[in-house]
């Protein structure tokens, strides 16, 4: 027997990844978790964008280009009748602080109008008022004697 030398080392072994050695694990996690939120992002973007031109595609058949330059034409006729009957000859408005005339129900608004009085004396005074929601209110204020012509 002939002695002999042997020499043995610990084995050591060492993972690649970061999310085995956790070394540089949360800069691992970030930038994954940044992937994950950019693919998010880039589909929801994608969404939007296929929805958009749907609605555009929607909005540009004959039909509906019709039907919105009708309501165009319906609006601008009723805003002349409006302005002839509260500034035209004839016009409606002769009682201050009463209400002159009202459109119960357009376009879910309710419209109503009077010859102002007090601090709106000499003012012709128009509230929109919303149907669905009673504190959403819109004034308007025109000085009266100006549209004479």
């Amino acid at each position: 027997m002939l002695p002999s030398v042997v020499l043995a080392a610990e084995l050591q072994h060492n993972f690649n990844s970061p999310a085995f050695n956790g070394q540089g694990y949360s800069s691992h996690v970030l930038t994954i978790k940044q992937l994950e939120d950019q693919a998010k992002e880039k589909n929801r973007a994608a969404v939007e964008a296929l929805k958009a031109k749907a609605e555009a595609e929607a909005a540009n058949t004959p039909t509906a280009r019709f039907i919105a330059n009708l309501e165009s034409r319906i609006y601008s006729q009723l805003a002349k009748q409006l302005t002839d009957s509260m500034f035209g000859e004839g016009a409606t408005c002769t009682t201050r602080g009463v209400v002159c005339g009202t459109i119960p129900d357009i376009g879910g608004n309710s419209i109503s109008w009077k010859l102002g009085d007090g601090s709106d004396n000499g003012m012709i005074v128009i509230t929109i008022q919303s149907l669905t929601n009673a504190s959403d209110i819109t004034t308007m204020k025109v000085p009266a004697g100006t549209f004479y012509f």
